[in-house]
């Protein structure tokens, strides 16, 4: 009987072993909505800040949520619902960094309101198409839930906050407007009482693992990358403009203008809108639109297609003197579908313009709204899948 002789050991090839491929950052994490702050003030006849909100910190901060209930208003008044509505109630929303500098805002509440319908955000943007949306136009009384959106691409996700040091903290401020600014008459008999109520929804430190132990990434993709909201306004006369904006350096998803006539009319102020409005870019005019092709585009992108009616604020519909130039729609029919690739990059040497011939009479105020990314280390590429 013969005996096999062991086999030699495998030789070494001296090539270190694959690296284990980390599963995503969700399976490691788990979804965190907080409910942390409640205000209570009479409508006044003066602003009211309120007192500075700086979220709960656990994890990475995604969105936060403004809900505003009116109620107890008596009387015959007038809201002013042809201008901003019950989003008036809100003068001013800034969301502040750990330095304190804004990167959300400041912009009123109906300013706001339209940067969340129009950029692209969710599947219902439209705070108005909400069932927690109300509306009385003689005491006021009402309510709405206003997204405050931090993340961008909830399916990533791409945006949310480091936010775990509550020594560097960030910061929401909102200020409640005067009844003069929301009621062109108030109530005769009482004034409405305002809650304010305050949400957070966070994604929690990652434990590194999945529920069996796989490796998972830390961190949400891009960390460090951060989605802004700035705004300007543009005071000017009826006729030929050619506007040179106020542009932020970043990569832009979109940008927002509201027009408004010398008395603050919406109503007025998209009858005036200029026809057709020229967007040069440097030596280029990559955007020149009459109304109506303009009106067209914003259908087939954001299917708001509800019957404009002589209201500003239609349901489901195009809001008078809004108009919205996006660039995330490459990656879907939607606006809000994006693949990231088409953002317009814009650096502090760029040039970007308004022109067109405004209608009307007297002076016009032209808000600018513009919504951008700064991507961690200012790599673009980050932004994208390659």
């Amino acid at each position: 009987m013969t005996t096999a002789a062991p086999e030699a050991p495998a030789a070494k090839s001296g090539k270190k072993d694959a690296p284990v491929a980390l599963r995503p950052f969700f399976p490691g994490t788990l979804d965190l909505e907080t409910h942390t702050k409640v205000y209570s003030n009479l409508l006044s006849t003066s602003q009211q800040p309120l007192e500075t909100f700086a979220p709960k910190t656990n994890g990475f901060l995604a969105d936060l949520w403004i809900d505003l209930t009116a109620s107890g208003g008596v009387g015959a008044g007038t809201l002013q619902t042809v201008n901003d509505g019950i989003f008036g109630y809100i003068a001013s929303i800034t969301l502040n960094d750990t330095g304190g500098q804004p990167i959300l805002g400041p912009m009123t509440g109906h300013e706001f309101a339209m940067f969340v319908k129009w950029g692209g955000f969710s599947f219902s943007d439209d705070p108005r198409l909400s069932e927690t949306f109300t509306e009385v136009s003689t005491a006021g009384n009402g309510a709405f839930v206003l997204q405050i959106p931090i993340q961008f691409i909830p399916s990533q996700p791409l945006g949310p906050l480091p936010n775990t040091n509550s020594n560097n903290a960030y910061a929401l401020d909102i200020t409640l407007a005067a009844s003069s600014a929301v009621f062109s008459t108030p109530p005769v008999t009482t004034q409405p009482t305002l809650v304010t109520t305050i949400w957070q929804d966070s994604y929690r430190q990652s434990a590194g693992k999945d529920a069996q132990g796989n490796a998972t990434v830390l961190t949400p993709p891009g960390n460090g990358t951060v989605l802004y909201a700035r705004r300007n306004s543009i005071d000017t006369a009826a006729g030929s403009v050619d506007l040179q904006l106020q542009q932020q350096e970043g990569s832009y998803r979109a940008l927002h203008f509201i027009m408004k006539d010398s008395v603050g009319s919406r109503v007025q102020g998209d009858a005036d809108w200029p026809s057709p409005v020229q967007i040069p870019f440097n030596n280029d005019v990559p955007y020149d639109r009459t109304k109506r092709k303009w009106i067209r585009e914003l259908e087939r992108g954001y299917g708001y297609t509800e019957t404009l009616t002589a209201a500003a604020n239609p349901v489901g519909g195009r809001d008078l003197g809004v108009y919205t130039l996006p660039f995330n729609d490459d990656g879907g029919p939607k606006v809000g579908y994006e693949a990231r690739y088409r953002y317009l990059s814009v650096s502090a040497a760029d040039t970007l313009g308004f022109r067109g011939t405004i209608g009307g009479s007297g002076t016009h105020r032209l808000v600018c709204i513009y919504n951008f990314v700064r991507p961690a280390g200012g790599q673009i590429r980050s932004l994208t899948a390659r």
